[in-house]
């Protein structure tokens, strides 16, 4: 379930100048620092198990566990030994920091002599590939913290997708909070919302060698901050929920409770889970808190102008809110009446005449044929767009893809153009050629095909559309 703030609109005389610095600081680690990290920690995997030194650790690993015995950790690990790819098991060691201390002051009594000069030599040169990855190194660990990682943390990402939406969900509610607090608070607020949240989540467990990292616990400081400047007052909420969907009004602080409450529930029945509950909920508490002081003491550092101005809905967001409404309803018939109207009084995008084609094959089948026989003469997608036409097309029974011939002439026209879809348009292009009624241009159509499948390197296939193409001129 998605909740998330639309009240304020991008407004370039508040410029988020500072947003902007984070969301681009944040993406530069990833791409140009972080995308090394596999590299480091693959090879250090790679020469702790091809060297056996995973198998000769492994005992003294379990007899380890034991002294510390923390039953938690040692059931995670026992889960991590029984499976198939001894890799598992050799990284949850390798980023075990009180072990390498301890392994390492005990190497003496573990090995023989002649074994030990190696195993040392090659177990530095592991932990130094390791400390090499941007987790290990800036990230927030427990039970080593310091000034700089509960900063550094905050700006590293553990993949594309925990990037991605940290930063969608940043600039949603970012842009209102800089505008209302300034440029330096804003800055000075993240950082510390980041700050407490990395602590919230430490003192989970101090003895922890797990590093933390993202934008999230910020990110939550932002959002409880966006919360405490508007209170009160009514704003417009997106919500998204299975398949409903849509906008609801209603005061910023109802939803407080709301939030807390999923975070604690989550981390109540995902125990184990990777992602950091209490760093969201430290995050959101921390913001909360600094809001509350800006309030108390300092009130004039807020831009009451900006906050209180209304945020007017266009005319077409107000159609597609009445849309949404009746899909939440189950409304179909009024639904499509409404988009209907809507494509009628403004420019649909691709996805709106997706939803009125889903709409019309579910009221009407034969209107549905219809519309999309009528789309895919005009629409011009790019490659995403594509897809969900291919997909369209893919879940259409066969006995329902009798168009016109101008219509699965256009279609294997744009499947042409992806690799992933030319066998979709040999068979309708298979189709046009076996018609006595040709179509005027199926010539054309071969030497696409052609083309494709000189790009794809087949030979074969590339001369035998060229000799059809001459053959159809």
């Amino acid at each position: 379930m998605i909740i998330v703030p639309t009240e304020k609109r991008f407004d370039w005389q508040n410029a988020p100048v500072v947003l902007f610095f984070i969301v681009i600081l944040n993406v530069l680690v990833f791409y140009a620092y972080q995308s090394g990290d596999s590299d480091h920690f693959e090879e250090a995997l790679r020469i702790y198990v091809s060297d056996g030194i995973y198998e000769k650790e492994l005992p003294h690993y379990r007899d380890f566990l034991k002294q510390e015995a923390n039953q938690e950790k040692t059931a995670y690990f026992n889960k991590m030994v029984e499976h198939p790819n001894p890799g598992y098991a050799a990284a949850f060691i390798l980023q075990d920091e009180t072990f390498y201390d301890h392994i390492l002051s005990h190497g003496t009594e573990y090995f023989t002599a002649d074994y030990y000069t190696y195993w040392r030599y090659q177990r530095e040169y592991i932990h130094e590939l390791i400390y090499e990855v941007s987790f290990k190194k800036y990230g927030l660990v427990p039970n080593d913290m310091s000034v700089t990682t509960l900063i550094t943390h905050q700006f590293l990402h553990g993949g594309v997708m925990h990037l991605l939406g940290n930063m969608f969900f940043l600039i949603i509610c970012g842009f209102a909070v800089e505008a209302s607090l300034g440029h330096r608070n804003f800055l000075v607020f993240y950082l510390l919302s980041g700050v407490g949240a990395g602590l919230a989540q430490s003192l989970m467990d101090l003895s922890s060698s797990m590093p933390l990292v993202g934008a999230s616990g910020a990110l939550s400081g932002v959002m409880a901050m966006y919360l405490g400047i508007f209170r009160l007052k009514k704003i417009e909420f997106f919500y998204w929920f299975f398949v409903f969907v849509g906008y609801f009004r209603a005061p910023a602080l109802l939803i407080l409770p709301f939030y807390i409450g999923n975070e604690l529930f989550s981390l109540w029945m995902n125990p184990e889970s990777n992602i950091g509950f209490m760093a969201h909920v430290g995050g959101f508490v921390t913001g909360a808190a600094l809001i509350a002081f800006v309030l108390w003491r300092k009130p004039e550092v807020l831009n009451e102008d900006y906050i209180e101005q209304d945020q007017v809905a266009t005319p077409e967001q107000l159609s597609l809110d009445k849309i949404y409404q009746s899909l939440d309803k189950f409304q179909f018939e009024m639904a499509l009446k409404q988009l209907n109207k809507h494509l009628a009084n403004f420019e649909g995008d691709f996805y709106l005449k997706v939803l009125k084609l889903k709409l019309l094959q579910t009221l009407n089948p034969d209107e549905g044929r219809l519309y999309f026989s009528q789309w895919m003469k005009t629409v011009r997608p790019n490659k995403t767009q594509l897809q969900k036409i291919g997909a369209i097309w893919q879940d259409l029974p066969k006995e329902n893809r009798h168009f016109d011939r101008d219509t699965r002439y256009k279609l294997a026209w744009h499947f042409i153009t992806s690799a992933e879809y030319v066998e979709q348009a040999v068979k309708l292009f298979e189709d046009l050629y076996h018609e006595e009624d040709k179509h005027p241009s199926l010539h054309l159509l071969a030497q696409k095909l052609a083309t494709a499948y000189k790009r794809l390197e087949n030979h074969t296939e590339t001369q035998k559309y060229q000799n059809l193409a001459q053959e159809l001129s």
